[in-house]
């Protein structure tokens, strides 16, 4: 099964506030994921700032560009995951986590979810 994991950095993280030892840690681990299978797609997002936002809600397409002061909480990143089960997939979102919080960034936030349909090869 193939599991969506949205990456929310803290609102205040800046990236030079992400450490050398955080992307020395992320290296191997991405490799070894890569590697056998569990990690299929990874990514960073520019930051809002140079986003656009689509609503449909009026029946019209209404364009935004960014920053977007209604959004609390804003994904940074992402990654896709082949795991045979939630607890495994979730057991490789802690260890993601993990690497986080041991170089300084604690304030992560990560949601998981099951892809469901869709184009999922």
């Amino acid at each position: 099964m193939r599991y969506f994991m949205s990456i929310i950095p803290p609102a205040d993280l800046k990236p030079e506030d992400v450490s050398q030892g955080l992307m020395d840690a992320m290296g191997p681990w991405m490799e070894k994921c890569l590697a056998d299978g569990t990690l299929i797609s990874t990514g960073g997002l520019k930051p809002a700032e140079e986003g656009r936002r689509l609503k449909g809600a009026t029946g019209t397409i209404i364009v935004t560009d960014g920053p977007f002061s209604e959004a609390k909480e804003v994904v940074g990143g992402y990654a896709v995951f082949e795991a045979p089960d939630i607890a495994s997939a979730t057991a490789l979102a802690g260890e993601f986590m993990q690497m986080h919080i041991d170089n300084g960034i604690p304030g992560l936030v990560l949601e998981l979810r099951e892809i469901a349909g869709g184009a999922n090869y």
